[in-house]
């Protein structure tokens, strides 16, 4: 489990934080997907913060999202932040078909 916390992407908190927060959309251990890229990642929520910096400049809320084992961007990143309208929730049964029946 260390070695998550080596390949957690760097984040910058906003100068000014605003009085009241947007409302999450998603909860902690909510499995989600990536759904605008084709064979998209997917995994469950494990974090979430509220920043206006990370891999580009955007404020609100970025979920820190733990990638399944059979997602396929796991050999090269084990959790990645997902802005919040880039991922949506994962059901159950498309969930068991991308892991192939095993979860």
């Amino acid at each position: 489990m260390r070695d998550i916390l080596h390949q957690i992407p760097p984040v910058a908190l906003p100068e000014v934080i605003p009085s009241e927060l947007p409302q999450q959309k998603f909860r902690l251990g909510e499995w989600v997907r990536w759904f605008q890229v084709p064979n998209g990642d997917f995994g469950r929520v494990i974090g979430v913060i509220y920043t206006q910096q990370a891999s580009c400049i955007a404020t609100g809320l970025h979920y820190l999202v733990l990638l399944d084992e059979h997602s396929p961007s796991r050999e090269i990143c084990i959790c990645d932040f997902a802005f919040e309208e880039d991922i949506e929730p994962l059901d159950n049964s498309f969930l068991e078909r991308l892991q192939g029946n095993h979860v």
